[in-house]
């Protein structure tokens, strides 16, 4: 091919291309009759499984294990006798960014309280004490 050739096939290509970006109702989002026909409202606003599987993990397990509530102590003492008094604190909205300590902080704090929770149940049998077990293969 001679350089006059791929010049003329260059250009031709980059006008087909431009034309194409820059006509109006190209994109099929923005195309009435298509949302008459098929609306993409429904699988954005509902999520997947698995999206709906973390949402109520989130909800159910994670927040509820983790939350921990600000309590202030006050002791008196009055009459010879000390008295000590727990309030709950109402917890302000956190203002600063989210950092990867304070996330390992919550996993931890998670972790301590699934085990206060698991303590005299029995424990689910593991894959590794599976493979172990095996004649051949475990240990």
């Amino acid at each position: 091919m001679s350089r006059s050739s791929l010049f003329i096939i260059a250009t031709a290509t980059l006008l087909h291309l431009s034309g194409c970006a820059n006509r109006e109702g190209v994109s099929p989002s923005q195309n009435a009759s298509l949302h008459s026909v098929s609306p993409n409202t429904a699988s954005a606003s509902e999520g997947g499984m698995m999206q709906r599987s973390l949402d109520l993990w989130l909800k159910e397990e994670w927040t509820p294990m983790t939350k921990t509530v600000p309590v202030k102590t006050e002791t008196t003492k009055s009459s010879g006798t000390i008295q000590t008094t727990t309030v709950e604190v109402p917890e302000l909205k956190d203002l600063e960014p989210f950092t990867l300590q304070k996330y390992a902080d919550k996993w931890k704090v998670y972790h301590e309280n699934k085990a206060k929770m698991m303590e005299g149940k029995p424990k689910e049998p593991s894959n590794i004490d599976f493979v172990n077990s095996l004649p051949v293969i475990g240990k």
